[in-house]
């Protein structure tokens, strides 16, 4: 029979930095601004908002809105065509259950 040969341990190796990493200083940490109090943070939104619907307001005066008869008129495009459509898929699908029932 054979003996046994002894086995060694090798130490865990830690893996060394490399040069770029070793020459490269630490990343800085940034710290959060704070407000001077929660009252000045809860205005910094408030004007926010109030510049934000002030903007809102300026570009709703911009548009040209139609007239009362022109939005009636395009209306019943819509409506009319929503219907045809409506009506020709209703068609297409009655059809095909027709061709598939038949098989």
């Amino acid at each position: 029979m054979s003996t046994q040969r002894p086995t060694a341990t090798k130490a865990p190796t830690v893996p060394q930095p490399s040069r770029s990493e070793a020459a490269r200083p630490p990343k800085p940490v940034l710290q959060p601004e704070v407000p001077e109090s929660e009252r000045s943070a809860y205005r910094n939104k408030l004007d926010q908002f109030k510049r934000w619907w002030q903007d809102t307001v300026a570009e709703l005066k911009k548009v040209t809105w139609p007239d009362r008869e022109t939005t009636k008129n395009l209306t019943l495009v819509v409506i009319a065509i929503s219907v045809v459509l409506g009506a020709l898929l209703g068609a297409i699908d009655w059809l095909m259950q027709q061709i598939f029932a038949a098989l």
